[in-house]
């Protein structure tokens, strides 16, 4: 009884398995772009000028785009159906990885803002609430996390073969060749959008009111989550390179010795916490998650205060691979809870709120890393710590919606 239970939790129709691979190869090839730069960048932004900040506002940049952009896609996803959308928002994200890799073409004074105009070009493919909402269509809310987390498939192949991947890359053809890559897969999503997900008829019911979205507080608690859990990533990605190239001398080619095995862990841990989502422990899973980035904070910037040699790289394997288990554990689990919180007619309304909140988490997570920069590294943990934290007490806070 208990193996038919789980099956039919875990089956899919012919029609969800045809969405669900759509959209994973889109979701995928996006966040490959994403993930291919995400290790090197902020070595690259600082060929372009000495600030930083300006480097870590260019991290972010994107971010902010895509936050600004995550409700009104959302809501015109609701409103034209989520296949035009998703097409509009990746073009933009093609375009903008192509101006991110033209800087050098321009003088040195404002190479910088060319990258950051480039980086907030890039945001303009603001699709993932619309993805995820495409995703809430089709799939029973019982089989949401199920779902999310086959979507994560992709995601965490992206990541695996970006963040590894991305270094190498770099090493041999510039960071520059990175972006072009990015823009050719972008354009590349357009075909698989056009080739395999069909374009729905808009829906017939009026989405529902923007202030029953807004003033939702299960929601707005989620959102809130999203945000703490990018603040973190941008933080953790733009120090990642200063610290094991800066400090521990580890060259770019390099950084698989390093990230490979936290994504090996990190990809079965995840599975762990969306199995566990579908059964009922979404919130304290989500907890437990945000009370792993304290840990690694401390070993990030502080490991002597832990114990530990902070010459040896191991403080910085066991901090990223917290933070990892954490992160991919989130992953699945908020854009779950969301779905099953938001009115049935505004999915794309919801998600876009979450999602809006969260790429303002990674925008503002970059920006105040950059700044950071120039103080003692203990400003930065406590700053994590305090996030993780708020994170850690948000979900024990807030109650799961009623199905």
């Amino acid at each position: 009884m208990a193996n038919t239970t789980l099956s039919r939790r875990l089956s899919f129709t012919s029609t969800q398995k045809k969405v669900l691979l759509a959209l994973a190869s889109v979701v995928g090839l996006r966040m490959l772009g994403l993930f291919l730069v995400l290790p090197v960048f902020t070595l690259y932004g600082l060929q372009f000028t000495s600030s930083r900040f300006l480097v870590g506002f260019a991290f972010g940049a994107y971010g902010l785009t895509m936050a600004i952009l995550q409700i009104p896609l959302g809501r015109l996803s609701d409103r034209i159906g989520r296949r035009k959308v998703l097409v509009l928002g990746m073009t933009l994200f093609a375009l903008g990885s192509f101006l991110c890799a033209l800087p050098h073409l321009f003088p040195h004074s404002g190479q910088i803002w060319v990258l950051i105009f480039g980086r907030l070009v890039q945001g303009g493919g603001a699709i993932v609430s619309v993805a995820f909402a495409t995703v809430a269509d089709y799939i029973e809310p019982e089989r949401r996390s199920t779902a999310m987390a086959v979507l994560g498939i992709p995601i965490g192949a992206a990541f695996a073969l970006g963040v590894v991947g991305g270094p190498i890359l770099a090493g041999i053809f510039g960071t520059a060749f990175l972006f072009w890559l990015t823009g050719f897969l972008g354009f590349s999503t357009d075909f698989l959008l056009l080739r395999y997900l069909k374009d729905e008829p808009p829906q017939t019911t009026a989405p529902a009111p923007m202030s029953e979205v807004f003033t939702h507080p299960p929601l707005l608690a989620y959102a809130a989550g999203g945000f703490l859990m990018n603040f973190f990533m941008a933080t953790f990605f733009f120090y990642f390179p200063l610290i094991v190239t800066g400090q521990h001398h580890l060259k770019m080619t390099q950084y698989y010795l390093l990230l490979l095995p936290m994504m090996v862990i990190s990809a079965i841990t995840m599975f762990g916490f969306s199995q566990g989502a579908d059964h009922g422990w979404a919130r304290p899973l989500a907890a437990l998650a945000y009370l792993l980035f304290i840990p690694s904070s401390l070993l990030l910037f502080e490991p002597a205060r832990a114990g530990f040699d902070p010459s040896r790289l191991t403080t910085v394997l066991i901090a990223g691979t917290l933070f990892y288990i954490g992160f991919t554990g989130l992953e699945p689990i908020l854009p779950s809870l969301v779905s099953k919180a938001s009115p049935g007619s505004a999915y794309g309304t919801a998600l876009g709120l979450y999602n809006t909140l969260q790429f303002l988490g990674s925008f503002v997570g970059g920006a105040v890393a950059g700044a950071l920069a120039h103080y003692a590294p203990d400003h930065t943990m406590h700053t994590l710590m305090v996030a993780g934290l708020a994170g850690f007490l948000l979900m024990l806070v807030t109650r799961s919606p009623r199905a």
